[in-house]
């Protein structure tokens, strides 16, 4: 089977061949759907039969139901319920891809709106918006929510808002009970907080912590590990642990992506079958009710008879359940069991051990098709101040009156799914020799039978369209979207600021890019006022250099804000915004430098210090290169451990980078509280403590944005639909963009082209002052001696001011 690591080639060429698929099928599939709809016009069906005689009588008063999912068979399945007990529904459901999903097209529904879907960017408002504009334009009774578990919190969100300001009433579970039941560790958490039996779990937010239970086990039981929230690529993974060594062990476990903010839980194996149940819960009671075999990954769906030991049992847990959580729980609720057989003098014992809850409607809501009048009173009995009774209830123990359970039901399958999963896929092995050509005939033989006696989950012959245009239109229309990207791949960890957006990025980058150019000219025109006047003064060039940059970060993210999926745009606006900065750190460098050798010049001019200054210029360099190589590898590979190392890269050069932006900060104060052994050598103009304080102000402020920086990015990543509060844009502005332009203005305003200038060609003690200057008549060195004024830079500002006009005219 092909998961997201595996080459795009071979997506390329599964997606191809189920096009292919559909196109071969593409005539028979059309008869069938043209046939239906011949045989609607001389045979009344029992559905609109059925609904005819219910909308002609006085007495029925027909509702609007709203049904949120009908993409999905759980959704459809109500719909054509609802429809079929005579009330007008209207269908809504996520259009992803642009591809209009098979529920628009039934028979079932008067009217169908499209919903945007929650994003990590724009959150769940326009969401829950616009289902609130649905339900107040068409004037909804009842809103039963189908929708799919990545919308499973956002419904109960939208639940609270849509009763609170309309009078319709809603299938869903509110936002605590929906949020603690969607996660596995909270739902075990809560199972057992209300006695009820749970399999041993454990939270694990830490390799070392799977590694403690599975050593303290006194059972030494065997464990399966769950993603605590909803994630695709690793629901499948059944794997034993601990496996067969202990290397095994680790090796598996070491390529989990697990940590605080992705929590995983190591949940006890139990060797028995799995089974599922469905229920609708209406104000703390249970009004329908199945149970049926359960596997990984479901599309075959046989309802338990209702009055066997396991259904009942699990029915009495699900009353349980719901009495004992002590709330007026309305919404969907469904079980994932596991069997746990237990040998003792007695005999074998069957417990039943929950291993999941989803708070939502469940695909074996189908099992309950042809039952629409019952199914409608069950839901619209939350509108009634009474309920009332209906048909195939289960006459039993007391609490359990008015559940309405599957009569007769069918047996389920999905014809696509069977196609491919019984017939291609096992002739592809045996033509790879695989298998025999008896497991390929058995596999045959069971398509055979489904077809026969089996029923398709979304095929009704009165409401056809929805089915055809399935495997057709829908399925081709998703399967290139659905394809894995190639490289380079969107990251899935969040980031400082987030993914840009048009209408709050760009107004306020648009500003830092101003700021940016005018800094930019400024710092030339200095740079090049001066090179005419023979002052040369590189760092104005450099700060230049850094505008310039900074200039561009601005430019990428504008277009990466209008681009937000261009994953090759985020790169480049990321690695600009990661190297520009380093220019600074190299000009506060040299500014350190140079007050190091004026207050002490034997020390400053020290081989030993010169050598150290040009390792740390060095390694800037360098590291500079390895967080451009890494970033950009970050999204060229899925090799977690390659992920790893480029992660720690990236740390390891982002604490250097704190540590070079502080340590102008200390060696600046070291070198005043350290003794002089000579006088202070003057260099440019102002006052040296102003030096000083303007440079312990540029590197606090530098520092301040490098040491936010790195630290958040010590912090355990966050997936990108989940993004920290320290990774807002505020944060993301005020610590790169904000910082950088107080400094940059910071030196315009006082000119550091003047207060840090040292005469070209210094090369020792003596030099910045100008001391060691050649008497050519004598042949000695005349040593110009300052006043105690002038050494501690406490002349008068005039003083100071003539000294700077008598300095430019030099």
């Amino acid at each position: 089977m092909l998961d997201g690591t595996s080459p795009w080639y071979l997506h390329f060429a599964q997606n191809a061949v189920l096009i292919l698929i559909s196109i071969l099928f593409l005539p028979l599939t059309t008869t069938i759907l043209l046939s239906s709809y011949v045989t609607s016009l001389f045979f009344t069906q029992d559905v609109p039969r059925q609904r005819q005689w219910l909308r002609a009588s006085r007495t029925f008063v027909p509702q609007t139901i709203l049904i949120t999912g009908v993409g999905m068979t759980k959704g459809l399945t109500l719909a054509r319920s609802f429809y079929e007990a005579g009330h007008d529904v209207i269908g809504a459901d996520f259009e992803p891809y642009g591809v209009q999903v098979c529920g628009r097209y039934s028979r079932s529904l008067r009217k169908f709106f499209k919903l945007p879907k929650p994003t990590a960017d724009d959150g769940s408002a326009h969401y829950i918006n616009a289902l609130l504009r649905v339900v107040k334009q068409e004037r909804v009774d009842l809103w039963v929510s189908c929708s799919g578990v990545a919308s499973a919190v956002e419904d109960g969100q939208a639940k609270e808002v849509i009763e609170r300001r309309t009078s319709c009433r809603a299938i869903q579970f509110d936002v605590a009970t929906t949020a603690t039941l969607h996660e596995k560790d909270t739902f075990t958490q809560e199972t057992e907080r209300l006695g009820l039996p749970v399999p041993e779990t454990h939270n694990v937010t830490s390799r070392d912590a799977v590694h403690k239970v599975l050593h303290r086990s006194p059972k030494r039981n065997s464990y399966i590990m769950k993603s605590v929230g909803v994630d695709d690529a690793v629901r499948g993974d059944m794997t034993l642990l601990p496996r067969r060594t202990v290397s095994e062990t680790y090796n598996h476990v070491a390529q989990i992506p697990i940590s605080d903010q992705k929590p995983w839980v190591l949940q006890q194996f139990i060797k028995g079958k799995e089974y599922l149940t469905h229920a609708l819960v209406i104000e703390g009671k249970v009004k329908m009710f199945v149970a049926c075999p359960g596997a990984d990954l479901v599309m075959h769906y046989e309802a338990l008879p209702s009055d066997s030991a396991l259904s009942r049992a699990m029915l009495t847990f699900t009353m349980e359940f719901v009495a004992r959580s002590g709330k007026s729980m309305t919404g969907h609720l469904s079980f994932d069991f596991l069997v746990d057989e237990n040998a003792n003098e007695k005999g074998a014992e069957l417990m039943l051990k929950p291993i999941e809850c989803n708070p939502r409607a469940h695909t074996a809501v189908a099992l309950f098709t042809g039952q629409g009048s019952e199914v409608s009173k069950c839901y619209l009995s939350l509108l009634e101040s009474s309920m009332t009774n209906g048909n195939g209830h289960l006459a039993k123990p007391k609490g359990e009156e008015d559940i309405v359970i599957p009569k007769q039901p069918a047996k389920y399958y999905w014809i696509g799914h069977d196609v491919v999963t019984l017939v291609l896929l096992p002739l592809l092995h045996l033509l790879q020799g695989g298998i025999l050509v008896r497991d390929w005939i058995r596999g045959c033989s069971e398509l055979l039978a489904h077809v026969l006696f089996w029923k398709d989950g979304t095929f009704e012959v009165w409401d056809p369209l929805p089915w055809w245009w399935l495997y057709h239109s829908e399925t081709s229309g998703t399967a290139p979207a659905q394809m894995p990207q190639h490289a380079p791949y969107p990251p899935k960890t969040a980031g400082l600021g987030g993914v840009p957006t048009v209408h709050t990025d760009i107004p306020i980058t648009a500003i830092f890019l101003v700021l940016f150019i005018c800094g930019a000219v400024t710092h030339m025109t200095i740079f090049q006022l001066n090179m005419k006047r023979g002052h040369k003064f590189i760092m104005s060039g450099m700060m230049f250099g850094f505008c310039m940059a900074r200039i561009v970060t601005c430019i990428m993210r504008i277009v990466w804000a209008t681009r937000p999926r261009n994953v090759s745009i985020a790169i480049a606006a990321q690695i600009f915004v990661a190297a520009g900065v380093v220019l600074l750190f190299l000009i506060n460098l040299i500014f350190a430098q140079r007050i190091i050798r004026a207050s002490h010049p034997n020390s400053g001019w020290h081989p030993f210090f010169q050598h150290f200054f040009t390792a740390i210029y060095v390694l800037i360099v360098i590291g500079l290169i390895m967080v451009i190589t890494t970033n950009v590898q970050s999204f060229y590979t899925l090799n977690a451990n390659t992920k790893r190392i480029d992660r720690a890269v990236i740390l390891a050069v982002g604490t250097f980078y704190a540590i070079v932006s502080f340590l102008p900060i200390p060696l600046v104060i070291g070198g005043l509280v350290m003794p002089r052994k000579t006088r202070v050598e003057k260099f440019g103009s102002g006052r040296f403590r102003t030096k000083i304080a303007i440079l312990l102000t540029a590197s606090f402020l530098l520092c301040l944005g490098a040491a936010f920086r790195v630290g958040t990015n010590f912090k355990t990543p966050r997936p990108i639909q989940d993004p920290p509060t320290y990774y807002n844009k505020g944060c993301f502005y005020f610590f790169n963009l904000t910082v950088e332009v107080i400094v940059i203005y910071l030196y315009v305003v006082v000119r550091v082209d003047r207060r840090f200038h040292v005469p070209n060609g210094s090369k020792g003690p003596g030099d910045y002052s100008g001391r060691n200057v050649a008497d050519e008549k004598d042949g000695h060195v005349v040593t110009r001696i300052e006043t105690e004024e002038e050494v501690f830079d406490d002349a008068p500002e005039h003083d100071s001011a003539e000294k700077l006009d008598g300095e430019q005219r030099v």
